[in-house]
């Protein structure tokens, strides 16, 4: 009687294993990442590049859905609220989920998300038209002293704008900010005689040097790619004037799955087209994960939320 039960219970379990499908291996259907801007910016070219590249190596196809309106909220908070199931990704960067939730109600913070992975960095610019009267950083600061001028950026929450006003409030000057709902949208009113200036990133301004239809004032970083254009630095003005583009997903997303799209990522970022690509739009691949860049971005955090704190006085 005991080897009957044992058999049919063995067949039962034999029976089972047929009967209920195995759990699909991630992924199994296509991957969506909303990026929360415009079409055209930093964020958007990063994004689809990457998207491309990785499209090849998951073997599904990774759609990239622009989302924009209300400086990345919109876009953002849906990602927020999406199902923790590695489908729905969403373009993070410097603005929306480091600088946007300490200036502004929104229903997220930094905790409301899993990180996967950065893929570039670009150096912040304060550009003016060719034909302006501005030469110099230092003549532009004297001609903001001297009466209120127009610059433009991208949403009054955006890392554009906060880290502008940052570099005004150290160098002494005010700006009235005209706002568009990308970087790329900002040149074009700078280009078209509408502002004075623009606080841009390389992939929206590059295109403009390179013709030569506006002028770069000072960068982040002093670097080979831009001879003789000063960093904010060497006026004195403190601080990483940086934006960064990379890949987050809702909170709660599992390991494996953030394991799966790492280990992707690092095949698609090592690609030579991609990293061509990258220099293309301007953005230097810089391609983290892991316990430590979460560290770094927590830092970022930090100081985000006491200079919004120091704004409020």
């Amino acid at each position: 009687m005991k080897k009957q039960l044992a058999l049919l219970a063995a067949i039962g379990t034999f029976a089972s294993a047929f009967a209920m499908p195995a759990a699909a291996e991630f992924p199994d259907k296509p991957i969506r990442v909303i990026v929360p801007w415009g079409a055209g910016g930093d964020s958007d070219l990063t994004t689809r590049v990457w998207a491309d590249a990785v499209e090849k190596i998951l073997g599904v196809p990774v759609a990239v859905v622009n989302k924009a309106g209300g400086t990345g909220v919109i876009g953002t908070t849906e990602v927020v609220n999406a199902k923790p199931d590695g489908y729905t990704l969403v373009n993070a960067g410097l603005s929306n989920v480091q600088v946007t939730p300490n200036f502004s109600e929104v229903s997220y913070d930094f905790d409301s998300f899993t990180p996967v992975v950065k893929l570039s960095a670009v150096p912040l610019g304060i550009l003016v038209a060719k034909d302006s009267p501005y030469g110099s950083f230092e003549e532009f600061v004297q001609g903001a002293k001297d009466k209120r001028l127009t610059q433009g950026s991208w949403g009054a929450a955006s890392s554009g704008t906060i880290l502008a006003s940052i570099v005004a409030r150290q160098a002494g000057y005010t700006v009235d900010y005209v706002h568009a709902n990308t970087t790329a949208e900002s040149m074009v009113s700078l280009i078209g005689g509408h502002i004075d200036s623009a606080v841009s990133f390389p992939p929206a301004f590059e295109p403009h040097l390179k013709s030569g239809s506006a002028r770069l004032l000072v960068v982040n970083k002093k670097s080979d790619q831009y001879p003789g254009v000063p960093s904010f630095a060497d006026f004195g003005i403190k601080g990483d004037f940086e934006g960064w583009s990379g890949i987050f997903a809702p909170k709660d997303v599992p390991q494996e799955v953030v394991e799966k799209l790492v280990e992707a990522s690092a095949q698609a970022m090592q690609d030579p087209q991609v990293v061509k690509a990258f220099e293309n739009i301007g953005a230097e691949v810089d391609f983290r994960h892991g316990d430590e860049w979460v560290a770094d971005m927590r830092d970022t955090y930090g100081i985000m939320a006491e200079a919004a704190a120091e704004m409020r006085k």
